[in-house]
């Protein structure tokens, strides 16, 4: 599992991965990345940190039976942990 150092924050404070970022934190070549998403089976949720967890964002991707989970800065786009792998 190759975790990305950061992510972009979009201008509605969202964590985005490139399709390339997303494809290392899974595990997988881009080209079966990319046909996985097209075919429907990748998904990815963006929640919002509240109380002690307020100015983060935790991103989950899941793809088939594999799940990562990104904490991210929600000012800076820095990941601050990763779980899953």
């Amino acid at each position: 599992m190759m975790v990305p150092d950061r992510v972009e924050i979009d201008a509605a404070g969202d964590a985005v991965l490139a399709a390339d970022q997303a494809a290392a934190l899974l595990g997988v070549a881009l080209p079966a990345f990319l046909a996985d998403l097209r075919a429907g089976v990748v998904f990815s949720i963006v929640e919002r940190g509240e109380g002690a967890d307020a100015g983060t964002l935790r991103l989950t991707l899941r793809r088939r039976g594999t799940e990562r989970r990104l904490v991210v800065d929600a000012a800076t786009g820095r990941v601050i942990a990763a779980e899953g792998g």
